[in-house]
């Protein structure tokens, strides 16, 4: 009988084993949906805030722009549009897992 490289025991919150593509951490999948959402923002909001401190940074030791006039733009209409959009695909993005809870699992 051969050995499974994967671990067959529950997590210590009663989910299921911590493998595959999709693993569960949690006996509710809407409490693991929830908890992956919250992992996912944390790491994308950490991301860019790391990226935009270093370029404010950059732009305003080098003169190209101070921090003042970027607290000040105000973005024209194509601009908000391209927000906008940009806006949407990140909250899909955020909440994608939502659309994995099987629907006799939702409540």
């Amino acid at each position: 009988m051969s050995q499974s490289p994967y671990p067959t025991q529950q997590t210590p919150e009663g989910g299921a084993p911590l493998v595959g593509d999709s693993p569960s951490y949690l006996k509710d999948p809407v409490l693991d949906v929830t908890v992956r959402m919250l992992v996912e923002l944390a790491a994308q909001v950490w991301v860019d805030r790391e990226r935009l401190l270093v370029i404010e940074s950059l732009l305003d030791e080098r003169g190209v722009m101070t921090r003042a006039a970027i607290e000040n733009y105000r973005p024209g209409p194509a601009r908000l549009a391209a927000l906008r959009q940009e806006r949407s695909r990140f909250i899909d993005d955020v909440f994608k897992d939502l659309k994995r809870i099987p629907a006799d699992q939702e409540k």
